[in-house]
């Protein structure tokens, strides 16, 4: 059985550690309301290229000072020392890199973009974005790593708030243009990175010591190219769908997959909350192998990813039209179901991601993710020139399996992984075919009768393999509180 305390720092951070993801989802009414799709599309490659700007700035510390907190944490003035090193090299990297990207992103963006998309001003204001969230997200991590869930929530909220309110307001004052969403998150980024740099200097202190970052290159360099092969993976299929086609698709498309943004939103902050947990275990016990102490994280993440899949494919559409009033964004629904389960690996994945962290085997992601990434590249090019939309979507859906395999194959190298089979793998596989087969074969039937069948049977399948899972957890919570 789940500790009740660990459901509820659980909460805290899946809920609230995913907020930016809900601020995008809260979003989209006033975007598609106040956006063309045109502008809509040139918003999602400004804001691809602001979450690729971030992983080179980061360089990645988040996750070291995430994974040296547990070998410092035992020295406090050390620690301390550690930590003001860290953010003070990212303060400097981020400064730098604005300073040299006024003078080279506005050659490269004519290049890429064939003169259709300028940098000034929008380009520029992504590259300021990116190096605030950087720092953000970096200490954010290490409140988690601490266990401090409630200053998390308040920083994460500040956060959400912000973002909203300059958001929404530039939108309405400034409608048809970019101007609301680009200093939404500008100004909200300037908000959070002054807090967090309040708090960190009142922790911490101002201490700099190049010693101290003494292996930072090897750990994270490996860590940077998977975050950059994660982003090819996520993100270049907006700029190929624009090389082949114009912006407004590319809005279209976009639109599809933020639709799918609930799906990352629960996955990302379970395993906010997973991982430091499992860290902790391995380090208490010093497992090599899975547990049934471990599996039990995954199998309940498993679960939970395929009720949310489900859920977005069938609800999402009936939901959007009634605060979404532009219905050329509504072509999107028809790559939803595709767009969804292409998260159905999204578990077992990071399973396997978990050992590389934790062992510092960290050269084995710029691997998996670097062949992963190229097949990517390649497949969504030829997909997207002879089949446009739709071969976007299934692009993501053919490359997910190949990333998985690879993982695997690397991870268990480091870590041997025993779990149940038909909760990790046959029951996501079996409702993948299902949700395929349903929307490929019967087209000619009603969108909502035929995902209503597919969510059914995913709640008939979860309940049938989870039963004693779930009874369990019913008669705790009886005598609990009952």
């Amino acid at each position: 059985m789940i500790s009740r305390n660990f459901l509820k720092s659980s909460l805290i951070y899946s809920v609230f550690g995913a907020l930016p993801l809900a601020s995008s989802i809260i979003l989209l009414p006033f975007y598609t309301n106040l956006l063309s799709t045109n502008d809509f599309g040139l918003l999602a490659i400004f804001i691809s290229f602001t979450l690729l700007i971030q992983v080179i700035i980061n360089y990645s510390f988040d996750g070291m000072v995430g994974i040296h907190y547990y070998e410092l944490k035992d020295s406090p003035e050390q620690l301390k020392k550690y930590i003001s090193t860290v953010y003070l090299t990212l303060i400097g990297i981020g400064a730098l890199f604005i300073l040299l990207s006024v003078f080279i992103f506005p050659s490269l963006f004519n290049w890429i973009f064939d003169g259709k998309i300028d940098f000034f001003p929008y380009g520029i204001m992504s590259v300021a974005t990116a190096m605030f969230n950087s720092f953000f997200k970096t200490y954010t991590l290490l409140l988690i790593n601490q266990q401090r869930p409630i200053r998390f929530m308040w920083m994460n909220l500040f956060n959400f708030v912000l973002t909203l309110l300059i958001s929404i307001v530039g939108l309405y004052l400034y409608p048809l243009t970019l101007v609301g969403p680009m200093y939404g998150r500008l100004f909200s980024g300037v908000g959070i990175f002054l807090l967090s740099f309040y708090f960190f200097q009142s922790e911490s202190g101002f201490h700099f010591n190049f010693k101290l970052l003494k292996g930072a290159w090897s750990f994270c360099t490996p860590i940077v190219i998977y975050f950059l092969m994660f982003w090819v993976i996520g993100y270049i299929d907006r700029f190929i769908i624009n090389h082949f086609s114009e912006p407004s698709l590319v809005g279209i498309y976009d639109f599809g997959v933020k639709c799918t943004l609930l799906i990352d939103f629960v996955i990302r902050g379970m395993i906010s909350a997973i991982y430091p947990k499992i860290f902790s275990i391995w380090k208490e016990k010093n497992n090599t192998e899975s547990t049934p102490e471990i599996n039990k994280y995954f199998h309940s993440l498993s679960a939970l990813s395929l009720l949310m899949i489900a859920a977005t494919i069938l609800f999402f559409p009936l939901i959007v039209p009634l605060v979404v009033t532009n219905q050329n964004y509504y072509q999107s629904f028809q790559y939803l179901p595709l767009l969804s389960v292409s998260f159905i690996t999204s578990s077992m994945l990071f399973m396997y991601i978990a050992p590389a962290y934790y062992f510092k085997k960290t050269f084995m992601l710029p691997k998996v993710f670097l062949i992963t990434a190229i097949v990517q590249v390649v497949v969504s090019f030829f997909f997207v020139k002879y089949f446009g939309l739709w071969g976007a979507a299934w692009s993501l859906l053919v490359v997910k399996p190949v990333q998985l395999f690879l993982m695997y194959w690397e991870s268990e190298k480091v870590f041997h992984f025993t779990f149940n089979k038909i909760k990790m793998i046959f029951l996501p596989l079996a409702y993948s075919v299902l949700v395929i087969v349903l929307n490929y074969f019967t087209t000619n039937l009603n969108y909502y009768i035929v995902n209503s069948i597919g969510f059914a049977t995913a709640c008939l399948l979860i309940f049938f393999v989870y039963r004693t899972e779930i009874f369990s957890s019913i008669d705790f919570f009886k005598k609990k509180y009952l």
